[in-house]
């Protein structure tokens, strides 16, 4: 069996999971648990542990819908990162504050290729886990290829598909974590759905034109 990074597994013959946090010689993966150590093992010692990936401690009920007479929220889906560096697992999370369901796929990019790590569908309101690594690797975390779809039932203006590439570096958890309400934690956010400002070509001549110095 394939196994990739970020794949959550068991110990065949231990009590153990974890998630798969490096590829190491002679058929040894790199297996973190939830205390952070990372643990060498045998590739042929563990077993893929099917799901969603969501955190362990998350309610199994799905998250009920946005009630039809509420105000459709257009905006608001967020890259996440939860953890602590003391502690050296990382979780990285699509969390989800709009009313729209979402079509996502994510994978790592290497110069003009890309390769998939994750594909889900996820509800409104709803967040999901999609990778984990190690901060003492911050450095080489991945660059993210990700692509999503807004799907709704309810009629609303037209939207593109998000595609971008987005990678967390170290200089972006500086800045503090904020309370997300959907994950109930303290997370590092970063919004994916921004609108990007376009300046134009006629808007920027505008701008150096007026902040030109008058000649005497």
């Amino acid at each position: 069996m394939k196994y990739k990074i970020g794949d959550l597994v068991r110990f065949v013959d231990e009590p153990i999971e974890g998630h798969i946090t490096s590829f190491q010689q002679n058929e040894i993966v790199g297996v973190t648990d939830e205390s952070g150590f990372e643990i060498p093992v045998l590739i042929s010692k563990i077993t893929l542990v099917h799901g969603n990936m969501r955190r362990a401690d998350d309610d199994e009920s799905p998250r009920s819908s946005s009630a039809s007479n509420q105000r459709f929220v257009e905006r608001g889906i967020y890259l996440g990162v939860d953890g602590e560096q003391r502690d050296g697992l990382a979780k990285f999370f699509i969390i989800n504050h709009s009313s729209f369901e979402l079509l996502v796929s994510i994978g790592e990019r290497s110069g003009n290729k890309t390769t998939g790590l994750f594909a889900e569908k996820i509800s409104s309101q709803d967040f999901i886990q999609f990778y984990t690594a190690n901060f003492s690797s911050m450095g080489k975390w991945p660059n993210f290829d990700i692509q999503i779809l807004r799907h709704s039932t309810q009629a609303n203006l037209s939207t593109e598909p998000i595609s971008k590439a987005f990678r967390v570096k170290p200089l972006d958890l500086i800045q503090s974590k904020e309370h997300d309400p959907i994950m109930e934690a303290k997370v590092w956010r970063f919004e994916l759905d921004k609108p990007e400002e376009n300046i134009g070509v006629d808007k920027l001549k505008d701008h150096f034109i007026s902040h030109r110095p008058n000649r005497r």
